[in-house]
């Protein structure tokens, strides 16, 4: 039976999905092969144009990618966390969103970091707090660090859904954030740097008082715009 360009493309779906099951089911073995297009279209039972559409579908959400030459065939692979943050933001750009929404959301999301982390964090998160502080004193502009002491501490909480939605949050704010004023980054490092000693002597009441206090400061000041900041300058700009 010959199938027509829209059953083509559901079956081609039906079969990524199945794909992609099984490679949640296996552990996401990132670069085992999966298989060549001769052998899936043995399988399914599908022609060519059905198992190459299955294989674009997976390519695009970044489960798997078809492999030329010999030994080829679909390869699993790691997902690109830069791409969801950007789909992710872009579809809060269509949606909308406030800024004040945004400060609520993060204030939520980065407490509970937090707490978690102040009750597990050993020596090496400590140092590694440390250092990303220190680092964080000769940043110009902190909308665009790819690591600071918050997405850090993200990252200790061991969670990865609590980290993911915290980059989001970072991701928003870094495309929609006003540039502080020299005074406005001494202040935001200052609470950074309370944090940071609250977690070291463990007090994580001073700790968690710490992360309001700077949201909430954030979202008096108007630290996020409701337009889209450009990324970079313009013409003429220093």
């Amino acid at each position: 039976m010959t199938i027509g360009p829209d059953g083509s493309r559901t079956r081609a779906a039906e079969i990524a999905r199945r794909i992609e099951d099984e490679v949640i089911a296996d552990g996401w073995r990132v670069g085992t092969a999966l298989g060549s297009e001769t052998a899936f279209m043995a399988r399914f039972e599908v022609g060519r144009s059905v198992v190459r559409e299955a294989f674009r579908i997976l390519e695009s959400r970044h489960v798997a990618t078809p492999r030329r030459g010999p030994g080829g065939g679909l390869v699993v692979t790691a997902p690109d966390r830069s791409a969801v943050l950007d789909q992710a933001s872009l579809f809060l750009e269509y949606d909308g969103f406030a800024a004040d929404d945004l400060f609520q959301i993060m204030e939520l999301l980065e407490v509970a970091a937090v707490e978690h982390v102040s009750a597990t964090i050993d020596a090496e998160g400590l140092a590694r707090l440390r250092e990303v502080l220190a680092a964080e004193v000769d940043v110009g502009d902190l909308r665009f660090e790819p690591v600071t002491v918050h997405t850090e501490l993200a990252r200790l909480s061991g969670n990865p859904v609590l980290s993911l939605f915290i980059h989001i949050g970072n991701n928003l704010a870094r495309t929609h954030g006003v540039r502080p004023s020299q005074s406005e980054h001494q202040w935001i490092h200052k609470h950074s740097v309370e944090l940071v000693e609250a977690l070291e002597v463990g007090d994580t009441v001073a700790a968690v008082r710490s992360v309001r206090r700077r949201i909430r400061g954030m979202s008096r000041r108007r630290s996020v715009s409701s337009t889209r900041i450009p990324s970079t300058p313009t013409t003429g700009e220093s």
